[in-house]
């Protein structure tokens, strides 16, 4: 089974739904004023709109509307007020969006167009709620484990102020590596755009799937896990001269500690900042994006080329421990490698057989 998908498929158990829905409709049984066809009708317009929904995955949705709900118990309950301006931004884009890829799919029959909205509505639609989540878990206040990630890291054998000192020395090589760094929200626009550009579409929702669990994992776990990071930890206060600040040095500070303190009491969509040390998400995303975009020539070598520098640009740019690292790595590899065993599976399985698609739909994944 390649990575490629039927653009135009309608979501499992759609078809089958129609048809019992129009076969209902032509029972003379059924009582209804309405013949067959004119219920047909609706109904397949419905499942056309339905189908052109249904990716990434139902239960992405299902997923985004979830974390959305818990985290407006949570705000009420922490009387955290919401500045609705940034939200109702994220929420009218994507509206827009979705309406977008009901008229690049059944209506205009635009397969690329409509992977791109339908990816991009996804992505923003999970992360919003996701970062919300992250914010209020912050309120637990549990303990700081940087003296344990510290510990962590010299028996690993870095010595992170060390490390820094060199890169201190190296002001140029701080500044592209910081660059490299900034570069890793990019690239997700980069990846959609490319993904669709080239029709593999499978691909391209494996992504966004993946996208969402490597997330929402890495914001449960740094819950339980945080962690202030080594500038804090070795007391130092300021970046290199000349070098690009970043969000994982110095700037999600000030939240970290108001939220902690239980001091914060309205939140601005704007001013979301990652606060995850412990695992690293950019180590994640890098290695997600990578993996996304290595089948395409050229943009593909240079995809890994330069995500590869970002996971080095993480341990000083974005002011992680070396465990930072490796756990976001081997998060992102078990993420992927299982999504690999999941399919390998189902090709196994015996009687499964992949739907006929229609003429052109298909691609290379």
């Amino acid at each position: 089974m390649s990575d490629a998908t039927p653009i135009s498929m309608p979501a499992r158990g759609t078809r089958r739904g129609l048809a019992e829905a129009a076969s209902l409709a032509r029972s003379p049984l059924s009582g209804s004023p309405l013949s067959g066809s004119a219920l047909a009708k609706p109904i397949a317009r419905i499942g056309r709109v339905s189908a052109a929904l249904a990716a990434p995955h139902p239960a992405l949705w299902g997923l985004a509307l979830a974390v959305a709900l818990l985290d407006a118990v949570w705000l009420r309950r922490t009387g955290v007020a919401l500045a609705p301006f940034g939200f109702g931004v994220a929420a009218g884009l994507v509206a827009a969006l979705l309406a977008l890829a009901v008229l690049f799919g059944p209506i205009l029959s635009e397969p690329k167009l409509r992977a791109m909205a339908l990816a991009s509505a996804g992505l923003i639609a999970v992360t919003v709620p996701i970062a919300v989540l992250h914010y209020l878990t912050a309120t637990w206040a549990l303990p700081l484990a940087d003296a344990r990630l510290a510990r962590a890291e010299a028996a690993l054998g870095l010595d992170w102020p060390a490390y820094y000192a060199a890169l201190q020395a190296q002001p140029r090589l701080a500044w592209w590596l910081a660059l490299a760094y900034h570069t890793s929200g990019p690239q997700v626009g980069l990846t959609v755009i490319a993904l669709s550009a080239t029709l593999r579409v499978g691909r391209l929702w494996a992504y966004v799937r993946m996208f969402a669990v490597l997330l929402l994992t890495v914001v449960l776990i740094a819950a339980l896990v945080p962690a202030a990071g080594p500038f804090v930890q070795y007391g130092l206060a300021t970046v290199p001269d000349g070098s690009i600040e970043t969000l994982g040095a110095l700037w999600h500070l000030d939240a970290l500690e108001h939220l902690r303190a239980g001091t914060l009491r309205t939140l601005a969509l704007e001013d979301i900042r990652g606060l995850v040390t412990f695992p690293s998400f950019h180590v994640c995303l890098a290695v997600l994006t990578a993996w996304a975009l290595a089948p395409i020539p050229v943009l593909g070598p240079l995809a890994i080329a330069l995500n590869a520098v970002i996971v080095v640009a993480t341990l000083g740019a974005g002011g992680h421990y070396l465990p930072d690292l490796l756990a976001g790595f081997v998060l992102s590899i078990t993420v992927i490698g299982g999504r690999a065993i999941l399919r390998g599976r189902r090709t196994r399985a015996p009687g499964l057989l992949s739907e006929p698609a229609p003429h052109g739909s298909r691609c290379p994944g």
